[in-house]
């Protein structure tokens, strides 16, 4: 709330800032997570503010504004309390302090139960399909000095998939439905964890919650070890992954595809929604029944995927050219003054760009002759010398054209291992599984972009976890909603909303959509000495469509 004067003496103006906070509180009660958080957390009978509001306003503020801890105050002071479901005179209770304390309860208590018990209340509430499930991992990448970590949860370097080795990070695991990519299980991770060692227990948490074993777990290469896939068809579970390029069936295919002895037939066409200016990607499927450790074995080959790789390829050798003339000029000075030294720098620099049967080099060694005198400054013309020789190296270098010919051959060849039926799961059903694969990339960009999962301005490690842990919680909340607002465009047969500015036509709206269309909505109050005017909020047709999609009551803005 704002008090402004007004041009009549003994009037003030207020005003309550109302935005998207209706439809967000609307879908907290609806999934009554104020209830789950009391219900598992420790609370504190002194607080005038329990610890479920001050967590679902925390909420509030990933979803709509992102704002440093310190600043979450002044973003509470012009926002209509009841819009957030607090009371007037609770308003002032929440600041940073209060914040940090709350996030401190949310992670000494039962958490894991909150998420438990969240996932199955989606479930039930918004009735969704659990037949499907897509699992991958993301680094959340910390800057700034963080002593004194004693969490499992440890931070620490690992590979980075933001691109900065440089810096200490985190691994979030995250689950997703294929209905909506809606969050279901999610775990934090040591900043080194791999991939390959978490699938088992992440599958074993999924079979806890869903009470089944037959959903179909998708995953990356990781997921495809013989241990990993073993378990998995042991205790009745079904999968689909991407067999890795390590396994001797991807060496042997690819030279079957060099040698011209595969037979492709077309299996699909489709645009590429990441990519609407892009052409219509086509997948080939490999004739023939192929197999690896027992399971079935798709290969098929993509028009992108196979553009994508060419130009990968291109780039990796003009850099490890640009690379090779740079080491050239470093030869025969410091280290790099003997045969065994130069081999052990080329070996490592195409390593590095993964380009060693691609690019040869030869290294000449010449004699340089020196003249020696026994004494040091400069020689008297009478004074002989000894003439010395030392070896002088020079690496030259050339790219394989033949083996870049052959390579091209096998451009935009994957394979599919899965232990699905082949009835009814055809090849290109089982394609069009994987392909949802990306959605879940999606939810990962949205942590580190809308909602700001970093940086993390906060200094006790049980904090910073906890704060990870809030902002799952509120992606779940964005994406529930987006799925109602989704789902209610197609039954009502409505393929886009003027959502975007300049009311340009938005197919696949999101949260932040939402928030933008809503971010001027308020109502206002005349105060004349006991007497009270309102003046509710005005709402557009826009608007109004919108929250009759979300089957959200306009009486919230009223």
């Amino acid at each position: 709330m704002i008090t402004l004067p007004s041009w009549r003496k003994g009037t003030l103006l207020r005003k309550f800032v109302l935005g998207a906070h209706p439809i967000i509180e609307h879908y907290l009660q609806k999934l009554r997570i104020g209830e789950l958080i009391g219900t598992y957390i420790p609370q504190d009978q002194r607080l005038r503010l329990p610890t479920e509001r001050t967590l679902s306003v925390l909420i509030h503020n990933i979803l709509t504004t992102p704002t440093p801890m310190y600043a979450i105050a002044d973003w509470l002071a012009p926002l209509d309390e009841q819009s957030l479901g607090l009371e007037p005179a609770q308003v002032g209770c929440i600041h940073d302090d209060r914040v940090g304390q709350a996030l401190d309860r949310f992670y000494r208590g039962r958490h894991k139960d909150v998420f438990f018990h969240l996932a199955l209340r989606a479930i039930k509430t918004f009735g969704l399909d659990c037949a499907q499930i897509h699992q991958d991992t993301t680094t959340v990448t910390f800057s700034g000095q963080y002593t004194g970590w004693q969490l499992p949860e440890e931070l620490t370097y690992g590979h980075n998939k933001d691109h900065r080795p440089d810096l200490k990070q985190r691994v979030l695991g995250l689950s997703v439905t294929a209905d909506g990519s809606v969050p279901l299980v999610h775990k934090v991770y040591p900043g080194n964890q791999t991939d390959d060692r978490l699938h088992l227990e992440n599958h074993q948490r999924l079979r806890r919650l869903l009470q089944r074993s037959d959903f179909i777990y998708v995953a990356d290469c990781k997921l495809a070890t013989e241990e990993n896939l073993r378990r998995l068809a042991a205790c009745g579970g079904r999968f689909v992954s991407v067999m890795p390029r390590t396994r001797k069936e991807d060496g042997q295919f690819r030279q079957r595809v060099r040698q011209n002895q595969v037979q492709w037939e077309h299996l699909l066409a489709r645009k590429n929604n990441r990519r609407p200016e892009s052409k219509t990607d086509r997948y080939d499927l490999a004739q023939g029944n192929y197999q690896a450790s027992g399971y079935r074995l798709l290969w098929l080959r993509s028009t992108q995927k196979a553009q994508q790789d060419a130009q990968s390829r291109a780039r990796r050798i003009t850099q490890t050219l640009d690379a090779l003339r740079q080491l050239q000029t470093k030869l025969n000075t410091y280290h790099l003054k003997c045969r065994p030294a130069i081999e052990q720098a080329l070996h490592r620099l195409l390593d590095e760009h993964d380009t060693q049967d691609w690019i040869g080099y030869q290294i000449q060694v010449h004699r340089q002759y020196e003249k020696h005198f026994p004494r040091r400054g400069r020689p008297a013309a009478s004074q002989a010398g000894q003439w010395r020789w030392k070896p002088y190296f020079s690496v030259s270098f050339n790219v394989n054209r033949h083996a870049l010919e052959q390579e091209a051959l096998t451009d935009g060849v994957f394979p599919l291992i899965t232990n699905l039926e082949t009835d009814p799961y055809t090849a290109k059903r089982v394609l069009e599984i994987y392909k949802f694969q990306p959605f879940l990339e999606k939810r990962h960009s949205q942590l580190k972009t809308w909602q700001e999962v970093t940086p993390v301005l906060l200094k006790k490690d049980q904090r910073v976890v906890a704060y990870l842990h809030m902002h799952v919680m509120a992606l779940m909340v964005a994406t529930l909603i987006e799925r109602q607002l989704r789902r209610a465009m197609h039954q009502r047969s409505s393929p886009a909303l003027p959502l975007y500015p300049e009311n340009r036509l938005c197919p696949y709206p999101t949260l932040f959509d939402i928030v933008r269309v809503f971010r001027q909505v308020e109502r206002y109050e005349v105060l004349e000495a006991e007497r009270v005017t309102l003046f509710p909020a005005q709402l557009n047709p826009l608007q109004r469509q919108v929250l009759a999609f979300l089957e959200v009551p306009t009486s919230l803005y009223q």
